[in-house]
This record gives structure tokens, C-alpha cells and sequence, in this order.
């Protein structure tokens, strides 16, 4: 006979510590392989986190969601925002990369909860989110960010049979077929509000000679490989194969939490790349110099914490780059411009798309173009082929206007 599964509230309880502060404690009862009940438990958190029983209790709400997830009794579609929040942050947000969550947990606890936490899940309209990111004074960018999150978020309500529908990306409930995509979702546009910045070879050589050996050699390093920031100061002497003259781009690193040394974003990222003599020389003879050369020390460690971690890019841009290049008349330089001017330099060198690809180490080639730009010379002698081939002569003149048959 078929037995409806039970809706379980769960118990909530303050218990006691030999050391440290009291913890809420939630209990629960939970079916094994074998389909024997077992009683299950889990800390929520400290009697400083959450000061009293109506704060634990929120908190338990995700939880709960979780283990009625079989139960069809209609609490579960009266989940609000800051539940599913919650839920999403216990069940899926850890799968994702450090970098990642900390980006979504700007984005959830910046924008999205502050105006949306407390409705109800089938209280979320399309228009009415449309509308609100249009009205925020951020850069599209920005606002195209929050749409995914918001999405994502969602999408996850959907997996877990919370809600019938996403109304970010589709607003058509699951099972009544129709095209599913932005037609149909929040629509916001994601267009630059500027194009990113390129330096040409002669203001790279003027901001070169700007700096200190150190850091011309990050720039020259930068300027010649496009590496990503992160792969930059997670580079290690062993991945500099000075024999056969090549780069192993194998890990990138995080500064927040800690640090974090983690794997490059794809397949493609990880790829070999050539090293020219002169960086070659240049990288020896900073080895030379440095505290820390060894096969498994960073090429540019933090002095301060005795090479364990590598040097803070982001401060060495701010202290160092910028000052040195605004020296010159260029503002707003960071570690990207030299990627995006590494793309645009092969380009203007003839080079095939398909190894500027693989030169800046894009799993697609649709991310490639974002990173090419013409520069003005280049256009105009464009434009100069144009118009000879359209006028000959070179000269349009009204008093001397023909019509070639």
C-alpha cells in the first residue's frame, strides 16, 4: 500500500558546550539505503550568530527544504527568497569555484535579497524584475551579473521542485513546452559602455621604462604571454621549462580567504606556451636576485610572508603600474589591458584568429573576438584602401564631376 511521505518540521534545540558558546541543534528523522529510519542532527550555528529561537528557526527553513523535498504538502511553495537563498547556498553554491561564490554572495546579499528576500517565490515577476534592473544606476555589465545569479538561484528552485517555473530566464512553467531563453526571460543588456583599454607597442615601451626590474619584468611577462592575473601570481619556477624554452600555465591564484591556489578556468587555459629568449633571459636573472628559486617557490613571491604566498598583484598595480604609466598621460590600466593588448597586437600583425585563440588560451573563439580591437592606424589604411579603389584619382570635385559607365 502507497504511504504518503510525511511534511517533518524538525525539532530546534539550544544545547550546551564544555567549550565555547551554545549551538542550535536541528533534528530530524531520515530513511537509509534500506529504508530504516534514522535519526539525523546538524549544528546551525552559535547562540552569537543566531541570538534567539526566531533567528534559528529561519535558518533552519533551508534545511527543511531539503529533507521534505519527497513530501507534496503545499508548505514547500510557500518558500520565500531568502529561504531559497539559503538552500542555494547550503546545497549547490559549494560546488562552485572560490572565486565564484564569493561573487555570488556579493551579488545575493548586495541586490537581490535586500529587495526581493522576503516575497514569496510565486510572488517573483518577470516585468517587475526587469524593471527594477533597469532602473538601478550600475553598469550593464553589473546588471547582466545580477540577471544570472538571479537565474541560477532559480534554476535551482526548479531542480528541486520548489517552483514550476524560472522567471528569469524563461517565465514559461516547466512542462508546457515553448522556446525557453532571454525572448522570454528578463531582458537586460549586457553592452559595454566603453571599449576596454589597448596600449599600442611604443606606450608599452614608455610605461616599461617607467618601473623597477621587478615589476617590468611582471609587465614584460604580461605584455609578451597575456596571462590572466591570477595565473600570473600563481606561476612557480618549476612551471618555467627553461630547457625546452616553454610555460606551463597549469594553476591560477586567489587572494581572498586566505588564498587559494586552484586549477586554470578550462582545458584550453592549461595549455604550453613558448618562451622568447629574452624572456628567458630576463626570468633567469630574476631568479638570481630572488630570496625564493627554487623548483617550487613562486617567480614573484610576497617578501613579507616569506614566499608562502605570492606577491599582491593588485597592490603592486595600484602602487606601482598605474602611477608609472599615468606618468605617461594613460590612466586606468589594469592586468587585462595587456591580455585584451596582446589579442589586439596579433591581430594587427596579420595572425590567424585560431592562434590568437589558442596564444590567449580561449576554449571559444566567440570569447576571442571580445578581445580584438582595429587600432586607429590600422583603419585608417583601411579607409585608404577603400578609396583608391573606389576613386582612383584620389580627388571628388563638384566642378569636375564624371559618371564612369
Amino acid at each position: 500500500m502507497f504511504r504518503r511521505t510525511r511534511y517533518q518540521q524538525g525539532s530546534l534545540r539550544l544545547e550546551e558546550r564544555k567549550r565555547g558558546s551554545a549551538v542550535w541543534v536541528y533534528r530530524w528523522w531520515e530513511n537509509d539505503i534500506t529504508g530504516k529510519p534514522i535519526r539525523r542532527k546538524v549544528q546551525l550555528g552559535c547562540l552569537e550568530r543566531y541570538p534567539n529561537e526566531s533567528a534559528a528557526c529561519a535558518a533552519a527553513d533551508a534545511l527543511r527544504l531539503t529533507i521534505n523535498n519527497q513530501s507534496k504538502r503545499n508548505n514547500l511553495q510557500k518558500t520565500t527568497v531568502n529561504t531559497l537563498w539559503e538552500h542555494y547556498c547550503r546545497e549547490e553554491l559549494p560546488l562552485k569555484e572560490i572565486s565564484t561564490q564569493d561573487a555570488y554572495l556579493v551579488y545575493g546579499k548586495k541586490w537581490i535579497l535586500p529587495r526581493w528576500g522576503n516575497l514569496l517565490l510565486e510572488d517573483i515577476k518577470t516585468i517587475e524584475v526587469e524593471r527594477w534592473l533597469r532602473a538601478a544606476e550600475v553598469a550593464d555589465g553589473t546588471k547582466a551579473k545580477i540577471k544570472c545569479v538571479m537565474s541560477a538561484v532559480f534554476s535551482h528552485a526548479v531542480r528541486w521542485e520548489f517552483c514550476g517555473h524560472n522567471p528569469i530566464s524563461s517565465g514559461i512553467p516547466v512542462g508546457t513546452g515553448g522556446q525557453r531563453g532571454p525572448s522570454t526571460g528578463v531582458r537586460v543588456s549586457a553592452k559595454r559602455q566603453k571599449s576596454p583599454l589597448v596600449l599600442s607597442p611604443e606606450e608599452v615601451i614608455l610605461g616599461l621604462a617607467q618601473l623597477e626590474f621587478r615589476d617590468q619584468i611582471l609587465v614584460f611577462l604580461d605584455g609578451a604571454l597575456g596571462i590572466r592575473q591570477g595565473e600570473l601570481g600563481a606561476l612557480h619556477w618549476l612551471d618555467c621549462d627553461f630547457n625546452n624554452m616553454n610555460f606551463s600555465v597549469q594553476h591560477s591564484y586567489y587572494w581572498r580567504r586566505g588564498g587559494h591556489l586552484k586549477s586554470t578556468k578550462t582545458e584550453a587555459s592549461a595549455k604550453l606556451l613558448p618562451m622568447h629568449p629574452s624572456l628567458k633571459l630576463a626570468l633567469l636573472e630574476w631568479r638570481s636576485l630572488s630570496l625564493y628559486n627554487q623548483p617550487g617557490d613562486f617567480v614573484f613571491p610576497s617578501e613579507r610572508l616569506k614566499g608562502k604566498k605570492p606577491l599582491d598583484l593588485a597592490s603592486v598595480l595600484k602602487k606601482k603600474i598605474q602611477p608609472a604609466f599615468k606618468r605617461i598621460g594613460i590612466t586606468g590600466v589594469g592586468w587585462h589591458t595587456f591580455r585584451h593588448t596582446v589579442g589586439t597586437m596579433l591581430a594587427e600583425m596579420g595572425e590567424h584568429q585560431l592562434m590568437i585563440r589558442d596564444y590567449l588560451r580561449h576554449s571559444d573563439l566567440h570569447v576571442t573576438n571580445k578581445y580584438l580591437q582595429a587600432t586607429t592606424k590600422s583603419k585608417r589604411l583601411a579607409q585608404g584602401k577603400l578609396v583608391d579603389a573606389i576613386l582612383p584619382g584620389g580627388v571628388l570635385s563638384g566642378s569636375k564631376s564624371t559618371l564612369i559607365h
